[in-house]
């Protein structure tokens, strides 16, 4: 079995830490990166390091994921510290609530630059060791706000629907090279983003439209991670892990 070493972004919380969780599992070494919540960072740390295996390596690292300078250093020194990544999952980002007329110009600039951009940065470093290896996993986590079916607003849709572009080019650009490129479409997690946050009365007019009328879970969404990384004859497709809420 090949040695996995994983770069998961945003991987503190949420989608990142359970996508995080599945790969220890299946013993892989992982370098986790985070902007700045510290104590989501120690307890992903001692929640993740009591996971950890025979050989296995775990690293955390802080930093502006949007920053080409940061992500340069950030993966020199898992580089050093790991060795090459072979898979990476761009997870991290930001969102906010606005309509097209709330929205300023740095708000739209700083979304698209942490969401889509970080993405890119994150590629474009992993890519050569990827090619060198013959080998190499990069999931996007967009959303469904990509579809046109989200509720926080047109900088946030415009990011996660850039990440479906860079997808399926680096997927027709990386295929020979033995590196798959695909992505995740989430929505409506409910141990994930904002909806932590929800009551449920805000949850329950939801729970009416997906399917089996529950909403769904991080751990939906590492499944559909996990089979990704096991397909080597799929790349350049979006999985939408949304209960229904949209279909093609």
């Amino acid at each position: 079995m090949k040695e996995l070493i994983a770069v998961v972004t945003g991987g503190t919380r949420g989608i990142g830490l359970g996508i995080a969780e599945s790969l220890l599992k299946r013993g892989a070494s992982l370098a986790i990166t985070y902007r700045g919540n510290e104590s989501a960072a120690e307890g992903a740390r001692q929640h993740l390091e009591s996971l950890l295996g025979k050989g296995q390596r775990l690293l955390l690292l802080k930093g502006d994921g949007g920053d080409p300078d940061v992500v340069e250093k950030q993966h020199s020194n898992i580089r050093d510290n790991l060795g090459a990544v072979n898979v990476l999952i761009n997870n991290a980002g930001i969102m906010s609530k606005r309509t097209f007329d709330e929205i300023s110009v740095e708000e739209w600039n700083e979304t698209l630059r942490v969401n889509l951009s970080g993405a890119f940065y994150w590629s474009s470093q992993v890519i050569p060791g990827m090619k060198e290896g013959g080998y190499g996993r990069i999931v996007n986590i967009t959303s469904v706000a990509a579809r046109g079916v989200g509720i926080l607003g047109p900088h946030y849709a415009a990011s996660k629907a850039g990440l479906l572009g860079l997808t399926r080019h680096g997927a027709r650009e990386l295929g020979p090279f033995g590196i798959t490129v695909n992505a995740i479409a989430p929505a409506f997690i409910e141990d994930a983003g904002p909806f932590l946050e929800w009551s449920e009365e805000l949850k329950a007019p939801i729970r009416e439209k997906v399917l089996g009328s529950r909403l769904g879970n991080v751990a939906d969404v590492a499944r559909a991670f996990e089979y990704l990384l096991d397909s080597p004859f799929v790349t350049g497709v979006t999985l939408d892990v949304n209960g229904g809420v949209f279909m093609i």
